[in-house]
């Protein structure tokens, strides 16, 4: 009976409120623990190429892939299962004595009756996404937007996730209509960081890079994980490079580079700035060619590249830094200085592509102890900081665990109050046929 009452093909106060909390404690807290895992652990373990634009997200890229599927599998199968087993698209019993009200005939208009499934959508169509399974993700937010049409944040959020899906997928005409839409409507504050980290990728993805500098620097301003905000700021320093723009490009990969970070980073970050610093020399050609005689300034011999000496350094007359930074890093000195000992930067060039004569004290490199020491005491600060943010974050999870305890026996007591309520409503309805039937029968007797 018990099974029966709690059955989804029932619409009632009390099959509301137990499917909604079994989705919400019994399978949606666990898919969500298991995505955001998954996530990190990508991000954690991704293999970066440094010779190219990073991707913006940390994911091998999905080309001509055949069959779906991925490491956000399990995320998959517990959201179906979700919906498969507690979706309620059964109308209500309408009780006589409750007033029609616009508010309620719009409720009874809607195909979904589980307050909590759209969460289990939403996260099924984005464990698509990450996948790399388009169409699928596609069909999903799709299917969203007929099923929960009347919630118009719940929406916004998945049109979002449809400008991402159709901008991996490559369709620009669409995922251009679905920005149109976006800009056409007020984005809510809670989706402010969504919107503006799926419109920088837009940009990147369209090689707009002028544009995309403003809006990534708002993502990396807002970005929580740690690893993926250094990523997003060596990007930021490649776009940088790309455009011309040396100096903000130094300070960029400067960035990047701290105790916390790993090595690869900060090894990667200083040989950016040096080949931001080697492109004072005049435009080089595309081609390598072999001097064996030659030798670098600490000795170490290298493939020097081939110098057009017809061309000067004007920043004006080079505008084709890309080849010239994706040669740089390619070349064998290159690939030999990153098995050395990392490389201590110089000064960095100005805005006009020449270094000062005359460098500020504030970009100088330690030369005494004094220096050296100060140097590293800033960035033991930095790291206490940063652990000090941690310890706060811990804080607020234990803080939102309770909340959410508290929450959990709050709609624990109104189920109860719920069923109380029912009993009572079926008890009254079972004394008053008793009473009809007691009327009938002395009726028929006289």
């Amino acid at each position: 009976m018990l099974g029966m009452g709690c059955s989804s093909q029932r619409n009632t106060p009390v099959t509301r409120a137990y499917h909604e909390l079994t989705t919400r404690y019994n399978i949606y807290y666990n898919a969500e623990k298991a995505y955001n895992e998954i996530l990190e652990n990508q991000a954690e373990t991704f293999t970066e190429d440094y010779a190219a634009l990073l991707p913006f997200y940390p994911g091998a890229p999905v080309q001509d892939k055949k069959l779906a599927g991925g490491p956000f599998d399990p995320v998959v199968e517990k959201t179906s299962k979700a919906i498969r087993e507690h979706s309620i698209s059964a109308k209500p019993r309408r009780d006589p004595s409750q007033p029609q009200t616009q508010a309620l005939r719009q409720w009874l208009q809607q195909e979904e009756f589980n307050p909590f499934i759209h969460k289990a959508w939403l996260l099924l169509g984005k464990a698509h996404l990450q996948n790399g399974d388009h169409e699928e993700a596609l069909a999903v937010f799709m299917q969203m937007q007929r099923l929960f049409n009347q919630d118009k944040e719940l929406i916004t959020e998945t049109e979002i996730w449809l400008l991402r899906t159709y901008t991996e997928m490559g369709r620009d005409y669409d995922a251009g209509n679905m920005l149109y839409a976006l800009q056409s409507k007020t984005i809510p504050p809670h989706l402010h960081d969504l919107y503006t980290e799926t419109y920088a990728a837009r940009l990147i993805h369209k090689k707009e890079y002028t544009a995309a500098i403003p809006w990534l620097k708002k993502t990396i301003d807002q970005e929580k994980n740690f690893i993926q905000k250094k990523r997003l700021q060596y990007l930021l320093g490649q776009i940088y490079a790309l455009n011309g723009e040396t100096a903000m490009a130094w300070q960029a990969f400067e960035d990047v580079k701290g105790l916390n970070m790993p090595a690869a980073f900060n090894r990667q970050a200083s040989l950016a700035q040096l080949a931001l610093q080697d492109k004072t020399t005049p435009t080089v050609k595309s081609d390598l060619t072999e001097k064996p005689d030659a030798t670098t300034t600490a000795g170490q011999s290298a493939n020097e590249l081939s110098i057009d000496s017809t061309l000067l350094t004007n920043p004006a007359q080079t505008p084709h830094f890309q080849d010239y930074y994706l040669t740089y890093l390619k070349r064998t000195s290159f690939r030999k200085m990153t098995t050395d000992s990392i490389p201590q930067p110089s000064l960095h060039p100005d805005i006009t592509g020449t270094q000062s004569a005359q460098p500020s004290s504030a970009m100088k490199q330690p030369q005494t102890r004094e220096e050296l020491k100060k140097q590293l005491e800033q960035k033991a600060a930095e790291a206490l900081q940063q652990k000090e943010q941690t310890a706060t974050n811990k804080s607020r999870e234990k803080l939102l665990k309770e909340r959410e305890k508290e929450r959990k026996e709050k709609i624990r007591q109104r189920e109860k109050e719920l069923r109380e309520r029912e009993r009572i409503r079926e008890a009254a309805i079972k004394q008053k046929e008793q009473q009809r039937e007691q009327q009938i029968r002395k009726q028929q007797r006289q």
